[in-house]
């Protein structure tokens, strides 16, 4: 009997999949560290942890749901409205984010299982409007929109946790009780989304949320930043040993981190000896996160030395990094 894979069976959907639009409620969850978590824990706690916060979450809070995935590192939840109920809906999920955002950091307290330190605070982007349905033999494959990436990106705005939400999200429903009481009122600017006019958004000031500076000034219109620093490769070689991870902090806080370049200076013999026309050897692994406020790449020293080995570093060598990204 032939073994039919996942990516196999999503292929003979795809052969008869068709387009459909919807207006729908985007939510998106993402646990705050949790990249930073599993740099820290063997594979077995990550599961257990990831398996327990998004059964709880999707038990108790987006139950009815008749569409959620899972994001890496947390949860997309779609939920379709018509206008009828448009009121309910969208009051609804409102409510289901607030009860989760303040039940999250004890979602685990009553498994005896996970005994370590684990992640506390989630963000959530929040918003709703029409997108395109992909349907094939009565299902749904998945969605795709500008109101999938606006949850996105405001569930980027909610650090170190809580909710943001457009708002356009009110527009044509009554205000819900608790928005006065828990969120309140600015304009931000969005990669791909708002550039160059700010939309304004709700954010959950009273849960301790503060929206990141670099969301509070026009993207359309960027300085940028060089920096360099400098470690021996046999340092780094070390860092293996004790599974401690490579953290650089930046001077400024990037506008769009996923501009941010990373290269490493070639030594000379190396230059030499390869004929290099370039001067640097790009590294493409690599992630930026905000530690105590400051903002920091963080890669892991495995693969940048496995990649610095490919190219003949050895132990004598430094490693010059350089780092560029728009402020």
């Amino acid at each position: 009997m032939e073994h039919v894979t996942q990516a196999k069976k999503l292929r003979n959907l795809l052969e008869n999949a068709s387009g459909q639009s919807q207006h729908v409620i985007a939510v998106n969850l993402d646990v705050r560290g949790f990249s930073s978590f599993c740099d820290r824990n063997e594979s077995a706690n990550v599961v257990l942890f990831i398996r327990e916060i998004y059964r709880k979450l999707i038990d108790h809070y987006f139950q009815d749901a008749p569409f959620i995935k899972t994001t890496g590192d947390g949860l997309l939840v779609v939920i379709p409205h018509a206008n009828e109920n448009l009121q309910e809906t969208a009051g609804d999920a409102l409510q289901a984010c607030l009860k989760a955002h303040d039940a999250f950091s004890s979602l685990c307290a009553d498994q005896g299982m996970i005994n370590f330190s684990v992640p506390r605070k989630i963000g959530i982007g929040l918003s709703r409007g029409a997108v395109s349905r992909i349907v094939a033999d009565g299902g749904t494959l998945d969605y795709s929109g500008r109101v999938l990436n606006l949850a996105s990106r405001l569930m980027n705005l909610a650090r170190p946790g809580g909710i943001v939400f457009d708002a356009e999200y009110l527009t044509g429903i009554s205000s819900p009780p608790e928005l006065e009481a828990t969120f309140s009122k600015t304009k931000v600017w969005l990669w791909g989304l708002a550039e160059r006019d700010p939309i304004e958004v709700y954010y959950s000031k009273n849960l301790g949320t503060r929206i990141p500076a670099m969301f509070k000034k026009r993207l359309d219109k960027r300085k940028w930043a060089s920096e360099r620093t400098s470690i021996s490769f046999e340092n780094l070689e070390r860092m293996l040993q004790t599974k401690l991870v490579l953290s650089v902090e930046l001077d400024y806080e990037p506008s769009d981190p996923d501009e941010i370049t990373v290269r490493v200076q070639y030594p000379e013999d190396l230059s030499l000896r390869l004929g290099t026309k370039g001067f640097f050897l790009p590294i493409s692994s690599f992630k930026c996160e905000s530690r105590g406020g400051r903002p920091r790449v963080v890669m892991h020293p495995k693969i940048v030395v496995d990649r610095l080995r490919t190219v003949g570093f050895v132990s004598s060598h430094k490693c010059v990094f350089e780092f560029k990204y728009p402020r």
